[in-house]
């Protein structure tokens, strides 16, 4: 899984080339235009396109007898009952078309969530280098534990025990752009991980690296697993969250990009002769 995830990450990193240095907002267009076209012709081609025109034209009729017939309670009731059941029948039809994009649209969002979920640590900027070892490990492992950082970084504080949670944490400071390795010395194995030093441009970041199950390669983009056999349960850099400014008002990247995909999907609609 390890090996897909690098190709997907590789090919993801070259879309963002060229928009790398916009605005998030203008960058999340980007993706939105084709991604709402996708959908688009998703929806056409799996979708019964008759079904849903008349399911639809049954919903505005009903709606239409309830603003006429407003003051006959009867024909209310019978209306209303009948906007159920075809409102049950219209999400049917959508059903099909949602199982073929699920996957592939699952898979983007993971992938732009590298990007747009939290953004690199900026010059002079400090954070946490977490990590935690597995039940089986034994307290002793922390006590035996340490990090090494190149000379871009620097630990700021000596680290943090805690037992409950079986977790080791470093305070550092980010003293250089660029990408710096970490590297966790665990039970005389060496665990290495990348920390991202931004000057505000867009960079893909990886926040956790995890054992080497199927999700956990999924959910983490862009790092290599750590070894099922290893007492190392997890490293993680804490990066700050992004969201998107969008006038005055600071909105995650995701309902953005959403909104984004529906406006581009509404406009084109007609172009592409789909029903929704």
């Amino acid at each position: 899984m390890w090996q897909i995830n690098s190709v997907l990450c590789g090919l993801f990193d070259l879309l963002m080339t060229p928009v790398q240095s916009l605005n998030p907002l203008l960058s999340l267009f980007f993706f939105s235009l084709p991604t709402g076209i996708f959908m688009l012709l998703v929806f056409r081609y799996t979708s019964d396109q008759k079904g849903i025109k008349e399911t639809k034209d049954k919903i505005k009729a009903y709606l239409l007898e309830i603003r006429i017939f407003k003051d006959n309670l009867s024909i209310q009731l019978s209306a209303q009952k009948k906007l159920l059941i075809y409102n049950a029948i219209y999400m049917k039809h959508a059903i099909r078309p949602v199982l073929f994009m699920i996957v592939p649209v699952a898979l983007l969002i993971i992938q732009m969530d590298a990007w747009y979920g939290r953004r690199p640590l900026r010059l002079g900027e400090s954070t946490i280098v977490s990590i935690q070892v597995s039940d089986g490990g034994g307290m002793e492992l922390l006590s035996n534990t340490s990090i090494e950082m190149d000379k871009g970084m620097t630990i700021q504080k000596p680290s943090l025990r805690i037992a409950e949670a079986r977790e080791l944490d470093w305070t550092v400071r980010a003293d250089a752009l660029g990408v710096h390795k970490v590297s966790v010395n665990l039970s005389g194995h060496r665990f290495p991980k990348n920390v991202i030093v931004s000057d505000g441009r867009l960079a893909r970041v990886s926040p956790h690296s995890v054992n080497s199950s199927v999700w956990g390669a999924i959910l983490n983009p862009g790092t290599e697993p750590i070894a099922e056999n290893s007492f190392l349960k997890r490293i993680e850099i804490r990066y700050p969250s992004r969201s998107i400014d969008l006038f005055g008002l600071k909105i995650h990247w995701l309902i953005v990009f959403f909104v984004l995909t529906t406006i581009v999907a509404f406009a084109f609609k007609r172009m592409f002769k789909v029903e929704i």
